[in-house]
């Protein structure tokens, strides 16, 4: 088995806040008239594998490094009791795919739906052929969580709008900061082509670039002046403005979210939870379910810095 490393200190934070809430989304909607379905767009091996550093202190046993295996998003779901009804698990990586299917066939009474591809096309896909709502009396509406947890800035804003039109799918989602302050250097030279590109991709707007950058005009002489820009807005204010474009698509509500960092220190990705079920008890249940969670987060972050 190819281990699948992955991830910082804060890891294990953000898999604990999607863990408890499948946990309560499932005994939340045990009782109703739903089929529960959990969409991992990029669940990569079912596991994680965090080295952990030589401790040699502690005697000669800790001298090599330590690899840890536990449970990656994907394991998660397959455990959250109660079972939720189906679990969709996509991704592109074909070692990483492999350790999929090994992993579902210890589930086989499990409704697991394996996907190797764009997760981009399956989610976009799935969103739009699936009869989210109830059509008949016997037949059960849908409910779900999907969890976005790219590996950089992959997924696309028509994403983003196809889970928001479900109106049926609560959406976690691992929003790549530092992914978006290295494609938005302060120097706007660095600023190419392709990197405005990626961000309008990511952000469905183009409107970022005179928000987060401030253009001056500056004397040269008393006969010249010169026009220089440069990016102003700091992480802050870009996490800022990404909660802002989330709510322009997610009419049920859109949380603060719970900013993690990389083991130097530096911000690494907001973890953002987004309802897109507009029915006001449905939005009520989640945000206080989620809320709680990332209160949870945060107060815990505190205590560990």
């Amino acid at each position: 088995m190819a281990n699948h490393i992955f991830g910082g200190p804060d890891t294990a934070k953000k898999l604990r806040c999607l863990q408890e809430y499948l946990r309560a989304f499932s005994i939340a909607l045990r009782n109703q008239q739903f089929s529960c379905v959990y969409v991992d767009a990029f669940a990569g091996s079912g596991t994680r594998t965090e080295v952990r550093p030589a401790l040699p202190l502690f005697g000669p046993e800790h001298t090599e490094p330590e690899e840890i295996t536990t449970p990656g998003s994907a394991l998660i779901a397959l455990e959250t009791d109660p079972p939720l009804d189906s679990i969709v698990l996509i991704e592109q990586d074909a070692p990483r795919f492999s350790e999929l299917e090994k992993l579902a066939a210890d589930y086989p009474n499990r409704g697991i739906v394996l996907r190797k591809g764009d997760a981009n096309t399956y989610v976009q896909r799935l969103c739009a052929n699936t009869h989210w709502r109830k059509r008949k009396a016997d037949r059960r509406g849908i409910r779900g969580v999907i969890f976005l947890d790219p590996y950089g800035m992959e997924v696309s804003w028509a994403t983003v709008e196809a889970i928001a039109q479900t109106e049926a799918l609560d959406c976690w989602y691992f929003f790549p900061l530092s992914g978006l302050y290295r494609n938005a250097p302060h120097d706007p030279a660095k600023l190419d082509a392709s990197k405005q590109a990626a961000l309008d991709r990511v952000l469905g707007a183009t409107d970022w670039r005179h928000r987060w950058y401030q253009h001056e005009v500056l004397p040269n002489d008393i006969f010249e002046t010169s026009i220089e820009a440069v990016r102003r807005a700091d992480v802050d204010a870009i996490e800022v403005y990404v909660k802002e474009r989330l709510q322009t698509a997610f009419k049920g509500a859109v949380l603060d979210p719970i900013r993690l960092h990389h083991r130097n220190g530096a911000p690494l990705a907001s973890l953002f939870f987004a309802v897109s079920n507009t029915s006001e008890p449905a939005v009520r249940l989640a945000t206080e379910i989620a809320s709680y969670i990332l209160n949870s987060g945060r107060l815990s972050h505190k205590r560990s810095r």
